[in-house]
């Protein structure tokens, strides 16, 4: 078994605290399975071709959402329990 991202338990300062959460959090992982799902659905659309450069403000939407895809993506980062801790 693989490590859970730290984050996940950072808030918790004893180490029975912490392995008592990761076991919840390991447990809801059928939860975040589907989280994960439809993040990268957000993700696929987000990413499709769009015509936003026929707008004035096409450089503030490209980083809109180019904003939206990094968050979606750290999200993903913490959905995926196999993933080990950077």
């Amino acid at each position: 078994m693989s490590k859970l991202v730290t984050l996940w338990s950072s808030h918790l300062s004893d180490k029975q605290s912490r392995e008592d959460f990761e076991g919840y959090v390991r447990n809801s992982s059928s939860l975040l399975e589907r989280l994960s799902d439809i993040l990268k659905q957000k993700v696929v659309t987000l990413s499709s071709p769009r015509d936003d450069y026929d707008s004035p403000a096409w450089a503030c939407k490209q980083a809109d959402r180019n904003g939206q895809l990094r968050v979606l993506n750290d999200i993903l980062k913490l959905t995926d329990l196999e993933r080990n801790d950077p």
